[in-house]
């Protein structure tokens, strides 16, 4: 049952992302790069297409912390959806939002279900080595001036070590090595506490520059966040300071969700001026949830 349950909720929270990831992909490109807008639309109908199988496999497994988390959707994300739809013309199943919030009823019998969720768990990380290949074939080309996009190159990046990490926890489950070690649990600290930071950046650099308070904001959890990466690597050699880097980075991830929550409701209300899409707002947002969840459970283990 543990996993099966752990491949539930890993891959409904991964899956979203990384369709999403597909999608800022997709958008970012010239017209030019037609060839590369029509590969990120596949990776996207395909990741998609994985998301509402697991929907349909999680029923009845899901446990009530991680539904109420707001890691798998927040108040904001089917509005989100449908602005985001609205802005750019590309369809977005926002029926997989709206089935995600009942997830009880019947579910399938432990006994027949884990040859489904191995073949899930494969099926997700085929493709999500496929994003990441061309993640990084998109990336190669920015660095070396042969191509832009309208992301950051270091937002590339970004969303090449998520799915780099989603792949890493996919391997973990298939291996049956589910148990993690304090100085797992500070690198995966590190890990998290760098995304942070990168996010109070794009933030921080996508906001208008009439934001000026929001943008201090952003500018204070950027330095707040770059001070606990070296905390959580410094537990992995000390895990005797690791409950303290937890607590640290736990208060600050509070801050940093209530920060991106207020965000999400200021862009998807217009009340926010910014070069932010109302669903990257809920994206960042449900990625502070899920680490808030990871800390929490971690830290009572």
């Amino acid at each position: 049952m543990p996993y099966l349950q752990n491949s539930m909720e890993l891959n409904l929270f991964f899956l979203r992302i990384l369709k999403e990831h597909a999608l800022f992909m997709q958008l970012s490109f010239m017209p030019r790069d037609k060839e590369w807008a029509n590969m990120a639309v596949d990776l996207r109908e395909r990741l998609t297409q994985l998301l509402k199988q697991a929907v349909i496999l999680s029923k009845g497994y899901i446990s009530q912390e991680v539904m109420t988390s707001g890691e798998l959707f927040t108040q904001y994300t089917e509005e989100a959806e449908r602005q985001m739809e609205g802005f750019t013309g590309v369809p977005i199943d926002i029926q997989i939002t709206m089935d995600e919030y009942d997830m009880g009823g019947a579910m399938i019998p432990p006994s027949s279900m884990k040859p489904y969720m191995d073949a899930l768990n494969q099926n997700a990380l085929a493709l999500s080595q496929q994003l990441l290949q061309f993640m990084k074939r998109v990336l190669g080309d920015v660095d070396a001036c042969r191509a832009i996009t309208t992301l950051y190159p270091t937002q590339i990046d970004h969303l090449a070590r998520e799915v780099r990490h989603y792949i890493f926890m996919l391997k973990m489950l298939l291996s049956g090595d589910m148990e993690i070690t304090p100085q797992e649990f500070a690198g995966e600290q590190a890990f998290w506490n760098e995304i942070m930071r990168e996010h109070a950046q794009f933030i921080d650099g996508l906001l208008d520059p009439s934001e000026t308070g929001l943008k201090e904001q952003a500018s204070v959890f950027a330095e707040q966040f770059a001070n606990l990466v070296q905390q959580a690597e410094n537990a992995e050699e000390n895990p005797e300071i690791l409950p303290q880097v937890t607590a640290d980075s736990k208060d600050a991830t509070y801050g940093i969700e209530n920060f991106k929550s207020q965000g999400a409701q200021g862009i998807l209300s217009c009340k926010i001026q910014s070069i932010i899409n109302p669903l990257l707002s809920d994206h960042v947002l449900r990625e502070a949830n899920y680490y808030l969840r990871i800390l929490g459970e971690n830290a009572q283990a």
